[in-house]
């Protein structure tokens, strides 16, 4: 960004919002420590923190499509903040701190998995109209740029605009998302080799958004699905 991109639209910390000073990338000084990293104990399928068990409620009491998957934050207050303003209010440039996260954290994992794509969630066309972009391509781009793995935003589609999860019970996620996506034809011929992914998303509940796309895409032929999400939250 040149000198006057950089007055009219300054760097913002992705915690606080507020204008970052020369020399600071994605987070102020007095932010670098909000951010809770999700630790080693966690459930092996999707992730979210745990105490002694092998696996969370969720993944215990579900049949998973994807192998498994990790998160990097805990989706605390001030990340349910920091994500509803880059969803909702036009915070883009909070991406370039989110894919850098995932990258530090799981950037080894990631060429240890050697996907031959990232898959973000998509949207359904009348919400991308809506908010202009698609929060989990943004990501999965910053993500790609990092760890030199190719983003195919156009592989996977939402054929339903589904009422948003935050709204709904665990049931009521499970049933908002059936047959809610699928693979384009065009894309599917295209990308057919595709055998290894990882599906990438802003928030990790219940699960139930990146089973239904990991249902589809295992339906058309892709033997390992992975996912990273930004933040991971209790599932309730």
């Amino acid at each position: 960004m040149d000198l006057l991109g950089a007055f009219l639209f300054p760097k913002r910390c992705a915690i606080c919002d507020g204008i970052l000073k020369v020399g600071q990338e994605e987070l102020c000084h007095a932010c670098q420590r909000i951010p809770r990293e999700v630790g080693e104990d966690c459930c092996a399928y999707c992730g979210k923190p745990v105490a002694e068990e092998e696996c969370c409620e969720d993944c215990r009491d579900s049949r998973r499509s994807f192998e498994y998957g990790r998160s990097a934050l805990w989706y605390d207050a001030a990340m349910r903040q920091s994500m509803s303003r880059f969803k909702y209010h036009g915070r883009q440039e909070y991406a370039a701190y989110y894919g850098a996260v995932l990258a530090r954290k799981y950037g080894e994992w990631i060429r240890d998995v050697a996907p031959q794509a990232l898959i973000p969630v998509p949207l359904h066309r009348r919400r991308y109209q809506k908010r202009g972009y698609n929060q989990a391509e943004l990501i999965a781009r910053e993500l790609g740029k990092r760890c030199d793995v190719p983003v195919d935003g156009e592989y996977l589609f939402r054929k339903r605009d589904t009422t948003p999860q935050k709204e709904l019970s665990r049931w009521e996620r499970q049933r908002n998302l059936q047959n809610a996506f699928y693979v384009g034809n065009v894309s599917g011929e295209l990308c057919k080799y595709e055998r290894c992914v990882i599906i990438i998303d802003d928030i990790y509940t219940t699960g139930s958004t990146v089973e239904s796309c990991s249902h589809v895409l295992r339906a058309n032929g892709t033997d390992k699905i992975y996912f990273l999400c930004v933040c991971t939250g209790l599932g309730y």
